[in-house]
């Protein structure tokens, strides 16, 4: 086995292009995508300005009058009343939405400025504006009647913007939460035997979890393109053995009385060495060029060359299987593109293009069982938290993907006489 180790060594050292291309292209990948998306995630993401008017139409002072007449007409205890008059009080719906869109914490990054309706129109489509939050005319009393009285409303927020943006779709958020939180708060008054309860409304704010950092996009990408052109180590070695199958190195190999696993597992080898090499190589240039782990201690780097290891394990035992493809197909164009097809899969699922957390959930679980998914998983982990434990079952699955890739590839491996 260690002679075809060196072999298979001498053969891929021999195409410098391929070295040159399996780590230049990477590298240089990472750097334009890390500055072409800077600021969108970690602690170098800019701090979201949304510009928001207001155009208020309603008069609330006039549709809580109008509202305490309908309740002093009605036929109530004028206990109840007063509990009613006292709930449209507190429940006042622009002042409560005044009250949101003005919280200290949310007003860091959500600019409101009230405007008539010409005004905000000419300046959404100027740009200055993200969006409109317009309150139709009898708004207040229209909301009061409905929480409190249970009458059906003819007007309802409207959100005006001139075309769908990040910001917009954030300012949308907001407000969904905001009339979700008012509607449960609502709900609960409902069971209160009439008390008025004050409604709390939601916090804004940036939320940051205790003991876990944030993951940036220089981090991200330097191991979404380092792992995707690992995987094409393994195709690249296995189609190695086209030109030793068209010489018919490997029939002069069975002649020898060699073992064919042998031939396999110096492939394996092979690659492991290889895949290991680039990832080292790349995340150490990664690390020069760019600091992608500023301030890093000698155990984060130990957890780092771990998931390099396991993965490049991974990445041995697909070289096997598609070692195996190349001899079982004729022709070496089909077995070229079914492995880049089965890569190119792999990528998409596994978050090597853009995260997957977009994606449905099917296709995430499918993702997180691929290796360069399952890496990519336990990395943004280890990133996160550096917490050791949590790279225990994630290793033992990447150590068992490789084995059972071997383990397929040895038992259908040809044998003498059948190649």
């Amino acid at each position: 086995m260690g002679s075809f180790f060196r072999k298979d060594l001498l053969v891929f050292w021999r195409d410098r292009k391929e070295i040159l291309i399996s780590l230049l292209v990477p590298i240089v990948i990472i750097i334009v995508l890390t500055f072409a998306f800077s600021g969108l995630m970690g602690e170098d993401a800019e701090t979201m300005d949304i510009n928001v008017g207001i155009v208020l139409q309603d008069d609330e002072s006039l549709g809580l009058q109008q509202f305490e007449e309908v309740i002093l007409a009605m036929d109530l205890p004028e206990q109840e009343k007063e509990a009613m008059t006292e709930q449209a009080a507190m429940f006042s719906p622009v002042g409560l939405l005044n009250a949101f869109l003005n919280d200290p914490e949310l007003s860091e990054w959500l600019n409101t400025k009230q405007l008539s309706a010409e005004e905000a129109k000419q300046l959404v489509k100027s740009g200055e504006l993200d969006a409109v939050i317009k309150i139709p005319e009898g708004y207040t009393y229209d909301v009061l009647g409905q929480i409190i009285l249970g009458e059906s409303a003819n007007t309802s927020l409207a959100i005006q913007m001139e075309e769908q943006s990040l910001e917009s779709d954030v300012l949308y958020n907001i407000m969904e939460r905001y009339l979700d939180t008012l509607n449960f708060q609502l709900a609960l008054s409902s069971v209160t035997d009439g008390e008025a309860i004050a409604p709390i409304l939601p916090l804004g704010g940036r939320e940051v979890i205790e003991g876990i950092e944030t993951l940036t996009i220089s981090q991200y990408f330097t191991h979404a393109m380092t792992t995707l052109f690992t995987l094409f180590i393994a195709a690249t070695v296995a189609m190695k053995t086209v030109t030793e199958k068209r010489e018919r190195v490997f029939n002069r190999i069975l002649l020898t009385n060699s073992n064919p696993i042998s031939y396999l597992m110096g492939k394996v080898l092979s690659t492991f060495c290889f895949a290991w090499l680039q990832l080292m190589i790349i995340f150490s240039v990664s690390q020069l060029l760019l600091n992608v782990f500023p301030s890093k201690s000698m155990e984060f780097w130990f957890g780092i060359i771990l998931i390099i290891t396991f993965f490049s394990m991974a990445v041995a035992g697909m070289s096997a299987v598609f070692t195996l493809l190349t001899l079982k197909l004729q022709n070496s164009d089909a077995a070229n593109g079914l492995f880049t097809m089965i890569i190119m899969m792999m990528a998409v699922v596994g978050g090597n293009f853009f995260p997957i957390y977009g994606l449905p959930e099917w296709i995430q679980r499918i993702g997180e069982w691929t290796p360069n998914g399952l890496s990519l998983s336990v990395y943004i982990q280890w990133v996160q938290s550096g917490d050791l434990s949590s790279l225990v079952i994630p290793m033992i699955k990447l150590f068992l993907f490789s084995v059972g890739c071997i383990i397929i590839a040895s038992l259908m491996f040809p044998k003498r006489g059948r190649i």
